[in-house]
């Protein structure tokens, strides 16, 4: 009798046992970045905090940032230096390069990055909702971060909104929605993550990565070049305010 006690005791115990196991288990956070740079700018601090507490980040590059006024004045500095001037596709794929190699400073792994290519300057939400879905089959109950859809900026405000629909619609359970670095005094937030103490180099080597000029590898220092007032609002709050 003491026996079949201790056998019922045992199957009552070992489901217990393994949602312990389960929650245990790291999460996953998905990252949107509409452009280069985002993803270091303003939500580098929140990616490196989920990385702090072992959890998986992805990340996912949504356009390639051809739409970009800065393409005149890199040429400008090639021309000076006696380098070949680039064309468009070349200054869209460099600015994947830069945030390739800011991924890979923030530590994040090569299979949890993700490039797409929808149309920079004009990102349409339901393009981004399609991509989003498809993240969400990828890492099913993950927490999807990206920029606010009260943002200025169409394209940002775009990934926002798309986020926000299927939030609505209860097809992805855990969002936070992130104020651009350059509207952090015009834009109310409910808090603010801060780069953690121990992962203050990877900030920095995230952010150093834009400032790469290589012309014979591929790298024109394009996302310091195109918003450099933004590097130093950010190398000067080192954190990303959200809002749900």
């Amino acid at each position: 009798m003491r026996v079949i006690y201790l056998s019922l005791l045992l199957l009552f115990i070992s489901p217990i046992s393994a949602c312990s196991v389960m929650e245990g288990d790291s999460e996953t956070s998905v990252f949107y970045a509409p452009h280069a740079d985002d993803e270091v700018l303003s939500l580098g601090p929140s990616i490196l905090r989920q990385l702090d507490k072992g959890n998986t980040v992805a990340v996912v590059l949504l356009s390639h940032g051809e739409a970009s006024q800065s393409l005149e004045g890199i040429n400008k500095m090639l021309i000076e230096n006696k380098e070949t001037p680039i064309t468009v596709e070349e200054f869209g794929d460099s600015r994947v390069m830069e945030f390739r190699r800011s991924a890979k400073e923030l530590e994040i792994e090569v299979e949890n990055v993700f490039v797409y290519d929808l149309p920079d300057g004009e990102i349409k939400k339901e393009d981004v909702t399609t991509i989003m879905l498809e993240m969400d089959n990828r890492y099913p109950s993950a927490s999807h971060h990206t920029l606010s859809y009260e943002d200025p900026h169409r394209d940002h405000a775009a990934a926002g909104l798309a986020l926000k629909e299927l939030v609505e619609k209860g097809t992805i359970e855990s969002a936070l929605y992130y104020l651009p670095i350059q509207e952090f005094e015009n834009l109310e937030y409910d808090e603010a993550y801060t780069v953690p103490k121990n992962r203050t180099d990877e900030y920095n080597n995230s952010l150093n990565a834009y400032r790469v000029w290589m012309p014979d590898k591929g790298f024109y220092s394009i996302g310091y070049h195109s918003v450099r007032s933004y590097f130093k609002k950010a190398e000067t709050y080192k954190e990303s305010r959200w809002h749900k």
